[in-house]
């Protein structure tokens, strides 16, 4: 009788586990499972070394102004940080769109800030440097405006600035932009930040308030019809003649007036050497540098801009760049 109760209880014991065991299953199947995070440094790793072991030619992933070609084998570029990288030909940057990373020659990164686009109206005011943020770090801006007319040799310029990885500003017309179209949309698709040059490139001081808001009209859509994008809402005045009207009815369409700090000149047909100097001599942060992309010489002159502000410690960015506070 004393066997046959402890048999008893055993069983019964055994039936609870089971019951709770079963309870338990019920219960697990009913709560969602924690999704599980993976630190960024982590799924960072994992890439790189996936990337490293990979063996035969790799994916070249393109997007709009940059392009990234993972390294082979076991990537020994990569120790180096993106120089290294960009001298094994395992990255390859080049001129970039907003709010994405730009690499130095070295191995700093550029952060692009993405440009006001043309709204509603906005207080009126006129720029001619950037921020005293830019110039503590000494943040200056490349600027190119545009004729109004077929310019061929602006191709020269867009290749040169992406050659050289190196942001810029376009102040365009809008007669341009339908007189040079594929030119305009490489521009625009290289990441250049593009902002308002007029349409016929009329000194404004002359024009009435109404022709004014015409001339900037007229762009926006010149520009919008070919790229699809929205300009930056910038406008630089031809041959820099503004007064309180103009920045008034600019600001009342949504553009901020910017001229420049530096001068090249080099519309007047000053040599290569004169255009070098004043680019990149004796600068403070947040300069904003005016250029021309039909000028004679500015195309020969840019490598040693670009490689002497490099070298001088400062940062090439955009219009926006200089602006940030």
């Amino acid at each position: 009788m004393i066997v046959h109760r402890d048999k008893v209880q055993k069983l019964g014991a055994l039936l609870i586990v089971l019951s709770l065991a079963m309870a338990g299953v019920q219960l697990a199947w009913r709560i969602t499972p924690r999704q599980v995070v993976r630190p960024a440094s982590v799924v960072k790793a994992h890439s790189a070394a996936a990337d490293a072991e990979r063996t035969g030619p790799p994916p070249e992933v393109e997007v709009r102004g940059l392009s990234y070609q993972p390294p082979t084998g076991k990537a020994t570029g990569v120790a180096g940080g993106p120089a290294a990288m960009r001298e094994a030909g395992t990255l390859k940057g080049y001129s970039v769109p907003p709010d994405r990373l730009a690499f130095e020659p070295d191995g700093s990164a550029v952060f692009l800030p993405t440009p006001p686009p043309v709204g509603g109206r906005v207080a009126a005011r006129t720029v001619r440097s950037g921020s005293d943020a830019a110039e503590a770090s000494r943040r200056v801006a490349l600027t190119f405006d545009s004729s109004d007319v077929s310019e061929p040799a602006a191709r020269a310029v867009i290749d040169e600035l992406t050659r050289l990885r190196a942001p810029a500003t376009f102040f365009v017309c809008g007669r341009w932009c339908e007189r040079n179209p594929e030119l305009c949309r490489l521009a625009s698709e290289r990441g250049f930040e593009m902002a308002n040059h007029s349409y016929a490139h009329p000194d404004f001081r002359t024009l009435t308030n109404e022709q004014i808001t015409a001339e900037l009209k007229r762009t926006e859509q010149a520009y919008t019809a070919l790229t699809g994008e929205t300009m930056a809402a910038y406008f630089r005045p031809p041959y820099g003649s503004t007064d309180a009207r103009v920045q008034q009815v600019a600001a009342d369409n949504g553009y901020t007036v910017a001229m420049w700090s530096r001068d090249t000149r080099d519309w007047s047909g000053a040599a290569r050497e004169q255009i070098r100097d004043v680019a990149s001599g004796a600068l403070a942060g947040s300069e904003i540098i005016i250029m021309h992309m039909n000028a004679p010489h500015t195309v020969e002159a840019l490598a040693e801009i670009v490689t002497n502000l490099r070298a001088g410690g400062f940062e090439l960015t955009t219009l926006s760049g200089v602006l940030l506070p």
